[in-house]
């Protein structure tokens, strides 16, 4: 039998195997009882050492040694008859429903990963089966049998006379006439062996060899042949492998139902599942009937006739029954029952290493003795019957047809059997020579024979003969490795005469088969794959499913891939395998196709194949893999309508929850939709914060939407908080994690505390286009607590818990969370979670469970998970690949540890520029064990203070008075000095007590900027020793968020009043710049003006406001400017006389001089809780210290330090009501504030916000090498006239039409200047003397 399935054969391999001589055997009961004791038949037993060892050598007529490699011998039983039709398609399916191969390999194409089998055993054995089911024709010579071997025992009494009666049932075989089955290759001479079959267990070989010396005196020494067998006794367990498994055709069992994997079982099944060609089913259903009549329908076997005559069969008509079918059995020497079929079945049992040589050795004994001289004989009598009948038969007729037939076969050449040779006629024999060469690998004189015969059945119009002719020529060439395109084109002839002129598609399939051997070991795959198409036809599904799939294959194979034709072609391959009951093999093949169209924008591909994968799968209750294909169904990018998805999520329900009936212990599965997005999932741990009541705010902490962008800000207070809590402990800084995302990965595992808040939420969106409700919504988790007991609550939702475990999860943590989510169409919507874990442990969150609810149809649900994934990410700052995962949801619990919380006086979110407001600081402790130290760190410690008297003064101002030079300053201690406080400072190292409270006072300022305006605080406060092993220090932090809006403008110049006695003056201009849209009210008082100077003093006695027009007053008397009012005013300053006598920290004491403006009526009230200018806390030893950037260098801080800074600092103390429209109502208030304006140099113009050359409202413009700065001028006093002004114009921006003051006469004394006419009003002083104009 032929034997190509698990043998990874090449395609010279495969042709040697199916063209191999046939030798047929025959044996006696006793010699088959020899075999039996091995579970084998003496076919099967030789099967495993039927290929030569060794080369033989074959000589052709001229005395030429061919050396034959690898020589195989077919050996099969005489009374084998190949199946007819019904069984024989059974035999097919069957083939392939039981072979299957779960071992893949992957093949990369560009940027594609496709998944695709080792190997195709289901094709192989389809391939085996057909081959080995095929019908031996008249045409071909090479299914013939070529020899027989009649095996007897040598327990035998009289085994010449067995051996006599055996070979007169041959003889008997050989000379029917006409020649029916078994067919002969030459039946009036056939080599007759004789084996002897001797048992080295059971009887002496003394005895064996006489019988073989008998058998050889009677049928000639060359002809017999003695083999021992069976040396070791049944009970004795076998010394040898099993080499008989991969021979053995048996039907494996298989853990599904046949029907299950395929669709008919039995021939009467194949009659309702698949149509057979050329015959109707009303027909074979009229058939079945009980009826007197019986109905001859024409019948075509796709793979052999069923009658024993070949030619007959192919025309011929015969009826079909129910009973005939039903009657029709495999024949158990080509096909083993399932019970049979046992792989406990031991084969070899009885023999050793010594009986299988004896088998090898016996085969190669005969065909080098008996087979191959035999075969020599045969050649030449072929030869010389050929020459002598060449020319003899060539008629005037032939020469005619020559002349004027069609040299080529065509559509019109129907009667393919017009011409009928004999068996002696020298064109078959021709043919029979060329089968002869090849069958023993001859292929040079086999090609020759061929091409002779093809040219004389050509001339014959014998197109049957012609196209056989054909085919094996072709063949001969491949194997003779002259193949061209010529001989391919033999091949792809021969193809076309079976197809369109003979009409025999089983031929045509087998010519499809070779050439696709040939073509793929010549790299054209092309060629292959139109072929392998060719042969596809709507009545043959199975067999199209197969060549289908090969010429995928084919096309992935070519140079370059042409992966679409594969994802094609294996699609219509999954569609026959489904037409023909193949369901495995359909979804595998849909499978294959898929890896193909995901990804690639087919939608609609991608749903028709996961469509067709789901109903294959649900077929052969793969549940599991059903659903996975319905998900898929409900993908995001899906084009399916509305209803259609509809119909899709129904299904999927209907699946998921049949999947859960079967099979309970799989406990929660995950749902295909609402999906998770993965990357939004977010985890805050955060501590309890305590709920403001009244007038009190409690700290903000962290928000779980809160971005990550001014992590590092945070990180970098944390540290110098740290470093100032325990500036001696030298430690690796890591600062503590909050917020976990995608974008802050946790690559340790984060630490909550018990009873604490742990806060996650996470974006879910519905995938489909009709309406979906979450119900029931849970946040799955698992807890490893430390005693090793894992708890879940998953639990919960589990019927085979005990009740008394639910009891336990329950208490173990406390979720909070809505109920349940509608989500509408293609909607997103944030779920967010708050769990407090009441025991310590390893938590992780596994994901979100709930209901699925189709919202139009409430009765279509379903209970699942929606699972996150444990992601990855990429390791930072490092140039590799490496990943790492993410462990953002597996929190380590530890035990409680104690709990500060802090809470603020309310302010209001709007405030104007430069205003100060008072907070009270409120510190709890809520804990049992006392807090020792509390720090708060700020972000912009120029913007807040603390009432704190202890205070250092600010370098910037100490350098003043002392010289900094020597001093040991360090660089981080000064950071960290300028931004960190010390809270709540006691003697016994406790700040807070147990459940103790304390207050602290603090004041704010908002920046001159409008805009919005943020303030991080930050607190820490230090755990005792051995409260904590992993918590040392806990923090809170405060996000203050404000709206600044513009209100007060300032400018102010410092000039020369006089330039005689070098009195200075200080011009300020002042408006009111409240927007009209902000503000329905905005009152502006100037209180008082001072300044902050070593040098100079206000003059309290010498303020004049030279434009006031503007000025209103209100109903109380006081004065004030309203919105858009300006106005401006001169105060002069005098020479400071005293000198610094006090310490450092009473220098602002010394140096700070105010007056009056137009204060308000409340100005006392209204500055009451304004720290004092006087003071280091208050917002003037503010403005005045230097603040270093954290990213300082060094050199940078020391060049800062020693470097002064002469100047002047201007104090500006207002208050206004104020009271906001716009939609942002509130109630009117009285703010107060301060504003600081630092000036430098003379005639320059300088605002709160720096130095303004030009200004709206007061424009000087000086010569350049003119200025000085006002220190240079305090040096130099006695020289005032260097520093005159000399200005080329007068101006005044905001008055458009003010008459000028005084006459012609009174201004030819002044010199020209730029000052408006209420400025020169003001230098008539008397103390000026009038410099007369020569």
């Amino acid at each position: 039998m032929i034997h190509l399935t698990g043998h990874n054969y090449n395609a010279r391999e495969i042709i040697q195997n199916i063209f191999s001589p046939l030798v047929g055997v025959t044996c006696s009961p006793l010699a088959n009882d020899v075999c039996a004791r091995n579970n084998l038949s003496f076919v099967e037993m030789l099967q495993p050492f039927s290929k030569l060892l060794n080369d033989a050598h074959f000589r052709d007529v001229s005395e030429t040694s061919v050396s034959i490699k690898g020589l195989r011998l077919n050996f099969c039983d005489i009374d084998w008859r190949p199946p007819q039709m019904v069984l024989a398609r059974k035999m097919l399916n069957e083939a392939v429903t039981n072979a299957h191969n779960e071992k893949t390999k992957y093949m990369t194409i560009g940027n594609m990963d496709l998944q695709l089998p080792t190997s195709e055993p289901w094709f192989e054995q389809w391939r085996e089966t057909f081959l080995t089911v095929q019908f031996p024709a008249d045409h071909e010579f090479t299914r013939h049998f070529i020899s027989c071997l009649i095996v007897l025992s040598s327990s035998d009494p009289n085994i010449v006379e067995s051996a006599q009666k055996l070979t007169q049932r041959v003889h008997q075989m050989q000379s029917v006439t006409p020649q029916k089955l078994p067919k002969w290759f030459h039946s009036t001479n056939v080599l007759n062996s004789y084996v002897v079959l001797h048992e080295g267990s059971q009887g002496d070989i003394s005895k064996a060899q006489q019988g073989y010396e008998l058998l050889k005196s009677t049928f000639g020494n060359s002809k017999c042949f003695l083999v021992q067998i069976n040396s070791l006794d049944a009970t004795v367990s076998g010394e040898v492998s099993d080499y008989w498994v991969p021979y053995i055709k048996r039907q494996p069992k298989n853990e599904l139902q046949v029907e299950q994997l395929s669709g008919p079982k039995t021939p009467q099944d194949a009659m309702s599942m698949i149509s057979m060609p050329n015959i109707q089913m009303s027909i074979l259903s009229d058939a079945m009937a009980p009826t007197d009549s019986v109905t001859d329908v024409a019948i075509i076997h796709p793979l052999s006739p069923v009658q024993e005559n070949a030619t007959e069969a192919i025309s011929s008509k015969f009826s079909v029954s129910s009973e005939s079918i039903a009657s029709q059995t495999i024949n158990a020497n080509v096909w083993a029952s399932e019970t049979d079929g046992d792989n406990t079945t031991i084969h070899g049992g009885c023999m050793n290493s010594m009986d299988v040589e004896n088998l090898r050795h016996f085969v190669q004994d005969y065909t080098v003795r008996a087979l191959i001289p035999y075969a020599e004989q045969l050649v030449a009598l072929l030869v010389e019957a050929i020459t002598n009948k060449k020319g003899v038969s060539k008629s005037l007729l032939s020469a005619t047809k020559r002349w004027f037939v069609s040299s080529k076969p065509g559509s019109n050449s129907v009667n393919q059997n017009a011409v009928i040779y004999t068996n002696e006629s020298s064109e078959l024999q021709t043919r029979k020579l060329g089968d002869l060469y090849f069958i023993f690998g001859h292929y040079n004189l086999a090609f020759q024979a061929y091409h002779q015969a093809k040219r004389d059945f050509n001339a014959d119009s014998a197109w049957q003969y012609y196209a056989g002719a054909l085919e094996m020529a072709a063949v001969s060439a491949f194997m003779l490795g002259t193949a061209n395109r010529k001989t391919f084109d033999y091949m792809e002839d021969a193809i076309m005469c079976y197809l369109t002129v003979c009409k025999l598609q089983q031929f045509a399939t087998r010519a499809t088969l070779l050439s696709m051997e040939c073509l793929r070991t010549s790299r054209m795959y092309g060629e292959a794959a139109k072929q392998l198409i060719r042969m596809t036809s709507e009545d043959a599904d199975l067999r199209s499913a197969l060549l289908l799939e090969q010429a995928a294959y084919c096309f992935l194979a070519s140079n370059p891939s042409m992966y679409r034709k594969y994802a094609f072609n294996i699609v219509l391959s999954g569609n026959r395998y489904s037409r023909a009951g193949q369901r495995k093999h359909a979804h595998r093949c849909y499978q294959q196709a898929f890896q193909v169209f995901q990804s690639r924008g087919w939608s609609l591909a991608e749903d028709h194949i996961q469509y067709t994968m789901a109903k294959q799968a649900c077929a052969l209750k793969r549940l599991e893999e059903a659903s996975r294909s319905y998900s898929h169904l409900l993908h995001p990018g899906s084009q399916q309508s509305a209803q259609q998805q509809v119909i899709f999520l129904k299904e999927y329900i209907q699946m998921h929850t049949e999947l859960i009936k079967r099979n309970p212990e799989l406990g929660l599965l995950s749902l295909a939709l609402p999906q998770v997005a993965q990357n939004s999932i977010r985890v805050l741990l955060s501590t309890p914060t305590t709920k403001g009541s009244g007038q009190q705010v409690a700290a903000s902490g962290i928000d779980i939407k809160s971005n990550s962008a001014d992590e590092s800000v945070w990180g970098k207070m944390e540290e110098m908080l740290v470093a100032t809590a325990d500036p001696k402990k030298a430690f690796v800084f890591k600062p503590t994690r909050f917020l976990f995302s995608k974008e802050c990965p946790a690559l340790d595992n984060p630490l909550a505390v018990q009873g604490e808040p742990i806060e996650i939420s996470v974006n879910i969106f519905n995938t489909v286009k009709c309406s979906i409700t979450l119900n029931g919504i849970d946040l799955l988790w698992k807890l490893q607590l430390d005693n090793g007991e894992v708890l879940s609550n998953e639990s919960l939702y589990s019927h085979n818990e005990e009740s008394s475990s639910k009891v336990a999860v329950s208490a173990a943590i406390k979720t909070s969370c809505v109920p349940s989510v509608v989500l509408d169409e293609r909607c997103e919507h944030t779920i967010y979670f708050k769990i407090t874990p009441k025991l310590t442990g390893l938590l992780n969150i596994i994901g979100v469970v709930g209901e699925v609810v189709l919202t139009s149809e409430p009765t279509a649900c379903l209970l699942g998970m929606l699972q996150f994934d444990t992601p990855q990410v990429k390791v930072k700052g490092k140039q590799t690949t490496q990943m790492i995962i993410d462990n953002k949801l597996s929190i380590k619990v530890t035990p409680s540890v104690p709990a500060m919380s802090v809470s603020f006086s309310q302010l209001p979110t709007n405030l104007v520029a430069g205003e100060i407001l008072p907070v009270t600081v409120t510190l709890r402790n809520s804990g049992i064990v006392p807090i020792e130290d509390i720090y708060l760190c700020c972000d912009q410690p120029r913007r807040v203070t603390l009432m704190d008297g202890d205070l250092e003064v600010p370098l910037s101002i100490l350098k003043t008075v002392k010289d900094l030079t020597n001093e040991k300053l360090s660089k981080d201690r000064e950071i960290r000095r300028q931004r960190v406080f010390r809270l709540l400072k006691h003697e016994n190292s406790v700040s807070l007590k147990p459940q103790a409270c304390a207050t602290i006072p603090m004041h704010i300022q908002a920046p001159y900027e409008k805009g919005e305006f943020t303030l991080r605080l930050l607190f820490i406060y230090i755990l005792p020793d051995g409260t904590s092993a992993t918590i040392k220090y806990r923090l809170v932090r405060h996000n203050w968020k404000f709206q600044v809006h513009e209100c007060l403008h300032s400018a102010v110049t410092c000039v020369i009043s006089n330039t005689l006695s070098g009195e200075l003056g200080l011009d300020v201009a002042i408006k009111n710049e409240s927007n009209a849209k902000i503000f329905t009210k905005s009152d502006m008082y100037i209180n008082s003006l001072g300044i902050y100077s070593a040098d100079h003093n206000i003059n309290r006695n010498k303020l004049y406001i030279t434009n006031q027009m503007e000025i209103a007053t209100g109903s109380d008397g006081a004065r004030y400017l309203s919105m858009g009012k300006s106005m401006n005013f001169q105060c002069r300053l005098e020479r400071s006389t005293h000198k610094l006598a006090s310490a450092p920290s009473k220098i602002l004491y010394e140096r700070v001089s105010f007056v009056s403006v137009i204060p308000s009526i409340n100005a006392d009230k209204a500055h009451a809780h304004i720290p004092s200018v006087h003071e280091m806390y208050g917002f003037l030893a503010k403005h005045e210290t230097l603040y270093f950037n954290i990213s300082i260098n060094t050199d940078e801080f020391n060049s800062a330090v020693i470097n002064s800074d002469p100047h002047t600092t201007v104090i500006l103390n207002w208050a206004a009501h104020v009271k906001l429209g716009g939609g942002k109502e509130e109630a009117q208030r009285l703010a107060a504030g301060q504003h600081f304006i630092q000036l430098r140099n003379l005639y320059e113009t300088t605002t709160s916000l720096g130095v303004q050359a030009s200004h709206a409202y007061v424009e000087i413009i000086a010569k350049p090498q003119q200025v000085r700065s006002i220190a240079e001028f305090a040096l130099n006093d006695t020289d005032a006239q260097s520093f005159a002004v000399f200005a080329d114009e007068q101006r005044w921006m905001d008055d458009e039409d003010d008459d000028n003051v005084g006459d012609d006469d009174d201004v030819s004394f002044w010199e020209v200047n730029t000052d408006y006419v209420g400025k020169r009003c003001l230098l008539l002083d008397e103390s000026l003397p009038l410099a007369v104009k020569g």
